[in-house]
C-alpha cells in the first residue's frame, strides 16, 4: 500500500468534521489513496449516508 503524497496533501480532514465531512474524506481517500484500509465501521456508515463503499 503506497501513500499518495500529493492527495493527502491537497485534501486535509477538516477540523471538528461533521459526520457527513468525515465519511465523504473518507470515501475520496479510499478513492484516491492506498496507505491504509478505512475501519470497519466506515463502509456501513457510508452506506447509510448514501455513498457506495469502496
Amino acid at each position: 500500500m503506497a501513500i499518495n503524497a500529493q492527495w493527502h496533501s491537497k485534501n486535509k480532514m477538516p477540523k471538528n468534521p461533521t459526520t457527513g465531512q468525515r465519511l465523504n474524506w473518507h470515501f475520496e481517500h479510499s478513492k484516491n489513496c492506498g496507505c491504509r484500509k478505512p475501519a470497519q465501521k466506515l463502509p456501513k456508515g457510508m452506506e447509510a449516508a448514501g455513498f457506495r463503499a469502496p
